[in-house]
């Protein structure tokens, strides 16, 4: 894989308020959205709704649906109702698929607090999955546009493709690089992708703006899923909301392992002997595997990898006009590679 140095962010660029600013507004009505006007307004569900969007997320992705918007914008126009829309679409699709993912791994903590399979139990937990997913396809019949029904479309196909993938996947030492990138891709990218360019196309934007910011989305999605994967390996308990290493315990073959595991040595052997016996599901197991990725150079060399794939987003960027939203957008990048949570 081709690897590049990270952009070193300054201060400015990591502080997530003065990046959303050319969107402030907006981004407040989205909140309001969320936990209003939905399918079922009971109170129980309300409370429900309430654990799963005040459980600390940033909103990446609704900055991203509104910055790309903006950022799309002929002179003189500003975000209407429709753009509100697809922000808070892409945000339930989100919190649905981490409703879901917490069932499937029998995760306890969420950002630091109890999830709702956790504190409830998984069927009640897949069924709010499921409204919120609902709430979602409600959002696309209102926005009426073929095209991005299609798009989004896509993203819930590829978000259940990514994680079938990933579950045929587990304890298996022969996971490639396109394989990785590809599951990162349905993961996580594509709904960034969504985000990123589905208000263009409703802002009616050339072409070459709609593939810049879907280009954008794709690698930025992509260094996301990446950092994510590091974090798991450097992440402390406090700062992830979690235990370090469950994707390991989990026999989930990320980047620092992969570049541990393409080597032909003595590091190399022991991390795939780990894995394929299920040893790394052990907590002695783990400290290990994390040992031996820190100490072979697989946590530089996935920090470098991280940095290609910024450098790319930022690229994808040059073609856009320049305003405020398009340099938060490519803010949001440096955001992203620092972030330790």
């Amino acid at each position: 894989m081709t690897s590049a140095s990270i952009t070193t962010a300054t201060p400015l660029q990591d502080d997530l308020k003065a990046i959303i600013a050319p969107v402030k507004e907006e981004l407040a009505i989205v909140e309001t959205w969320l936990t209003t006007n939905l399918i079922d307004d009971n109170p129980f569900v309300g409370e429900l709704l309430s654990q799963v969007f005040q459980s600390g997320g940033k909103r990446i992705r609704v900055a991203i649906a509104l910055l790309g918007s903006k950022a799309s914008l002929t002179e003189g126009r500003e975000l209407g109702r429709l753009n509100i829309i697809q922000a808070v679409l892409t945000e339930l699709i989100h919190t649905a698929s981490l409703v879901h993912d917490d069932v499937l791994d029998s995760a306890a903590l969420r950002r630091g607090k109890e999830t709702v399979n956790k504190r409830f139990n998984d069927r009640l937990a897949v069924l709010l999955g499921d409204l919120l997913f609902a709430q979602a396809s409600i959002c696309l019949a209102r926005i009426m546009n073929p095209v991005v029904v299609g798009i989004y479309g896509q993203v819930l196909g590829d978000l259940c493709a990514g994680e079938i993938k990933q579950m045929r996947s587990q304890f298996n030492v022969e996971v490639n690089w396109e394989g990785y990138i590809n599951k990162s891709i349905g993961k996580t990218a594509s709904l960034f992708a969504a985000g990123a360019h589905a208000g263009a196309i409703l802002n009616a934007a050339p072409d070459s703006s709609v593939q810049a910011l879907k280009d954008y989305g794709v690698n930025l999605g992509i260094c996301f899923q990446i950092v994510d994967d590091l974090l798991d390996v450097t992440g402390e308990a406090t700062e992830l909301g979690k235990q370090p290493g469950s994707d390991l315990r989990a026999g989930v073959v990320t980047a620092p392992a992969l570049f541990v595991l393409e080597k032909d040595d003595a590091a190399a052997k022991r991390l795939c002997e780990l894995i394929k016996t299920r040893a790394i599901a052990t907590d002695e197991g783990s400290l290990e595997g994390i040992s031996i990725i820190k100490s072979t150079g697989g946590v530089e060399a996935t920090v470098n990898l991280a940095g290609h794939y910024a450098n790319l987003a930022k690229e994808s960027l040059s073609k856009i006009a320049p305003s405020d939203a398009r340099n938060s957008l490519e803010s949001l990048i440096n955001y992203v590679l620092v972030r330790t949570k």
